[in-house]
């Protein structure tokens, strides 16, 4: 009763032989741990030889996992950040020669043509393993007629002019003769009198018809350089014959057109009302409608852009399109930042896209490449009139591209082309099978897919197995993943030396732990029974034997990690895989001209693993120790004093 009392002098003394009772019971646990090291420190050889071999093990084991995570998360970025891009062309059948006469050589010349027995449709690319992340498409480009904006220099009315003129004298044009200007129906301008004088040929037919004094004719020209011996002009207007529509139907077959191809017709009265009048003014009309034109690509996925795929072009201003955006074919569009710069654009203005032809065989880079306007087709469809829109719509622009080059010119693109707008395919809801204006063969820069990375050689195999000989004879696929081969080749060989590390850290480990627990835990079964006999409990017993291993292995461990960050420090300096400071290497790849392009990050779990792997092995070496004490704490005490 008086004990419950805890103001009387029996509790304070109960309570203070407590205390002393729990620090009589540290300071011998204490002891005992001491006295647990002592006893490793009299086979000095032995303690110090496990002491370097766990610390050794341990700082190959955090080494190996560290290298092992870091090399992973940056194959991930890899993975993430590349692309494996296929390009499909079709090879001509066979070749033929086109000739022509040059009157100011007096000879023929000749140039050879591809010849395409069929056109390849890019369906036989739909084939049983293929494992297509974006399947094929072939890419077809509009012509949009942006009156009011700046497109080219003038350059088609310069050098491409249709003129109405009168000779100055009779004369076959197989050289330059003088002629005077009646005017000019493309480009519109102000009448001129007979003043104006030029030299016209008819520079490209071997036997032309003459002109006659006195009349007047209407031509389709081309301004070159007078190269005719005892030139009178440093220029001539050399006639060019008659455009003949290349307007396709929608499935690719030429429509037939009763054009007669003729270099020059004459004007008389009443002539423009005519058939053939009718054509000169259409040709006009789509001149002048040329001057003004630009190109539209529309798209499913820049990453299927070849520009776009190897970063020579990138988006700088404002944003790309959204998955939404190309779902929904929004009315947004991407535009170069030399046209919005000549043209006063910022991002969130709108344009107005009246879409008038469209062209199913070339790229636009080809046409409209650095703005020259050079063109394979005819502006006039079948019934030789100018193509009228077939859709109109006005596109806010989201983002500026840049192109890698030349005041930003798309030097060395395949696809893009100067003034270039970038639109969702989706975003056009008409039908256009009246209006294309060419059409031809898969093309590189038209056709074009996305793979896995690293499945080229797969994708091979597939292709030989179910696409027919014939076809595959007639169609060149390329791939390009930017250096990936090469890049993810480098980390999987440092991966491999990782895993191996961790491996050998490993197997380590577990060998000394099993060899210290043999020698320091099962071996002393004869100090378990002496320490028995002079009275130690189990318990005793077990933090004499099982203190000093632990103690001893934790000490290590922790050395070992601390070593094996020392190492990690300096492998990562190291260039063993054509990497610096974590970045990319740029020996196979674009990556380095573009300003946005993303570094690879280090992995988030290593400095977790600094943590878990040495508590891992010390709760391993705790436990295993206790397992085993345990195991000779079973005998009877008599039954081991005598063995």
């Amino acid at each position: 009763l008086d004990c419950a009392n805890k103001s009387s002098g029996l509790w304070q003394m109960h309570r203070g032989a407590g205390g002393c009772r729990l620090q009589n019971a540290g300071r011998k646990a204490g002891g005992r741990m001491l006295k647990s090291l002592k006893q490793l420190l009299r086979t000095p050889m032995k303690t110090v030889l496990f002491f370097l071999l766990m610390t050794a093990a341990t700082a190959l084991l955090v080494l190996g996992a560290n290298l092992w995570a870091q090399t992973q998360a940056q194959m991930d970025a890899v993975e993430k950040q590349f692309t494996t891009l296929g390009t499909v062309e079709q090879k001509p059948n066979r070749s033929q020669m086109r000739t022509g006469w040059d009157a100011a050589d007096g000879a023929y010349y000749s140039e050879a043509e591809p010849v395409y027995d069929s056109v390849i449709s890019a369906d036989v690319l739909d084939f049983d393993g293929a494992n297509y992340l974006k399947a094929p498409e072939k890419r077809p480009y509009y012509l949009a007629d942006l009156q009011g904006l700046a497109v080219r220099d003038g350059g088609t009315a310069l050098f491409y002019p249709v003129v109405e003129f009168t000779p100055a004298e009779t004369a076959v044009p197989d050289h330059p003769i003088k002629v005077y200007v009646q005017r000019f129906l493309y480009p519109e301008a102000e009448n001129q009198n007979n003043e104006y004088e030029i030299y016209v040929c008819d520079h490209w037919t071997e036997n032309p018809a003459p002109l006659e004094a006195g009349k007047t004719y209407v031509a389709y020209t081309n301004v070159i350089v007078n190269h005719h011996e005892n030139a009178k002009s440093s220029i001539e207007y050399a006639l060019i014959a008659a455009e003949r529509s290349t307007q396709c139907d929608a499935g690719g077959n030429l429509l037939e057109s009763d054009m007669q191809t003729r270099t020059f017709d004459e004007v008389t009265a009443g002539f423009y009302e005519t058939e053939r009048g009718q054509y000169w003014l259409e040709l006009s009309k789509a001149l002048s409608m040329w001057d003004t034109t630009a190109p539209a690509l529309p798209v499913t996925d820049t990453a299927l852009l070849p520009s776009f795929h190897d970063r020579t072009v990138y988006v700088r201003e404002g944003r790309t399109f959204s998955a939404e955006d190309l779902e929904n074919g929004a009315a947004v569009c991407l535009v170069s930042e030399e046209f919005a710069r000549k043209n006063g654009l910022s991002i969130g203005d709108k344009v107005e896209l009246p879409l008038y032809g469209v062209n199913e065989k070339d790229s636009p880079h080809r046409t409209f490449g650095d703005g020259s306007g050079l063109r394979t087709f005819s502006l006039l469809n079948a019934q030789n009139r100018a193509y009228t829109p077939f859709w109109t719509a006005k596109y806010e622009i989201i983002g500026t591209y840049y192109s890698v080059g030349t005041y930003g010119k798309p030097a060395g693109s395949i696809e893009m082309a100067l003034n270039l707008f970038l639109i969702p395919a989706n975003s056009v809801k008409a039908d256009f099978a009246g209006n294309i204006v060419d059409s031809g063969p898969m093309q590189r820069a038209t056709t074009s897919f996305q793979i896995p990375n690293g499945t080229v050689d797969e994708y091979r195999t597939a292709y030989n197995r179910n696409v027919p000989a014939e076809v595959r004879e007639n169609l060149e696929i390329t791939f390009d993943d930017n250096g990936y081969s090469q890049i993810i080749g480098g980390l999987l060989n440092m991966r491999y030396v990782a895993i191996i590390l961790f491996a050998a850290g490993l197997l380590s480990a577990l060998a000394i732990l099993v060899l210290l627990l043999y020698f320091f835990i099962v071996k002393q079964k004869k100090r378990t029974a002496i320490e028995r006999s002079l009275g130690m409990s189990k318990n005793q017993c077990r933090v004499s034997l099982v203190s000093g291993v632990v103690v001893l292995s934790a000490v290590a461990v922790i050395l070992g990690t601390v070593c094996s960050s020392v190492l990690f420090d300096k492998v990562q300096t190291l260039d063993l895989t054509g990497q610096n400071e974590h970045t990319f290497s740029t020996e196979y790849s674009l990556w380095a001209r573009d300003e946005n392009a993303v570094e690879t990050e280090d992995a988030e779990n290593t400095g977790v693993l600094e943590v878990v792997i040495p508590a891992a092995m010390i709760l391993l070496t705790t436990g295993l120790s206790v397992i085993l004490v345990n195991r000779s704490l079973k005998y009877e005490l008599i039954e081991m004093l005598n063995k």
